[in-house]
């Protein structure tokens, strides 16, 4: 059983890039998905295949760090 404190620690988020500007910082791979929805952008189940981050499609990258 892990703390709370173990918990926030090992917490991370994603943070959505276009041409290096940020656009936001997400929770979760699928917020990221559902923020990007209009666009021409790759659905979650093709997203959380990916292993290694960034993830880098079209002019767009997520990255994914520590939550502070």
């Amino acid at each position: 059983m892990t703390t709370y404190k173990e918990q926030q620690e090992n917490k991370m988020s994603y943070v959505l890039l276009k041409d290096c500007e940020v656009l936001g910082t997400f929770g979760n791979l699928k917020k990221v998905c559902d923020f990007m929805e209009d666009e021409d952008f790759p659905s979650y189940w093709t997203l959380i295949r990916k292993k290694n981050f960034p993830i880098t499609i079209n002019n767009y990258s997520i990255h994914k760090v520590k939550h502070h």
